[in-house]
């Protein structure tokens, strides 16, 4: 073998082993984003979209959450909560960014649940926020589920008012989804 064939050999292995060392987590199947807020007088108003998908960079996971198809289920609220207030043709996503180390994963057929910290992003601004997680393993897939409180004035969001009824800022956002390592 020639010099050249000996790098070309090295340089392709190499490769090879680093993508493999990069093989990190995706989602698989269906997953679930959502936010629950409340009001005066028992108001409450739920969003959600199945725009999820999982990001990892070697020392991270990032939860991405698209807000282009979140529904509440009355048009006119839809469409005043993705143009007028968080203005999804500017800030499209919503993103949760985790360090692996944050979180127990469980060994296969067991489950682990706690409290962890991540970066939450919105609306162009981010913020550390706490969130609770659980998480099942069954055959190296991890069934997640996840929520956190957040004020959305924090995100430089105006508060949702439409004939005299104001949300309150403080809501929970949930994400549900499975992902697998590899």
């Amino acid at each position: 073998m020639t010099l050249q064939g000996s790098l070309r050999a090295v340089l392709t292995a190499s490769l090879v082993l680093a993508a493999t060392a990069f093989a990190g987590w995706t989602k698989t199947g269906d997953g679930v984003a959502s936010f629950k807020g409340v009001g005066p007088a028992g108001f409450k108003i739920e969003g959600k979209t199945k725009s999820v998908d999982v990001k990892d960079d070697g020392k991270a996971i990032t939860v991405v959450v698209g807000l282009k198809d979140l529904e509440t289920g009355i048009d006119l609220r839809d469409k005043h909560m993705r143009e007028k207030y968080i203005d999804v043709e500017k800030y499209p996503e919503a993103t949760l960014v985790v360090p692996l180390d944050q979180v127990k994963w469980p060994e296969d057929g067991k489950s682990s649940e706690g409290e962890a910290k991540g970066t939450f992003g919105l609306h162009g601004k981010t913020k550390e926020v706490s969130f609770k997680y659980k998480i099942s393993n069954t055959g190296g897939t991890y069934a997640i589920d996840g929520e956190a409180p957040v004020n959305f004035k924090e995100f430089d969001i105006n508060v949702p008012s439409y004939m005299g009824i104001t949300v309150k800022p403080d809501i929970t956002v949930f994400a549900k989804f499975n992902a697998k390592k590899g």
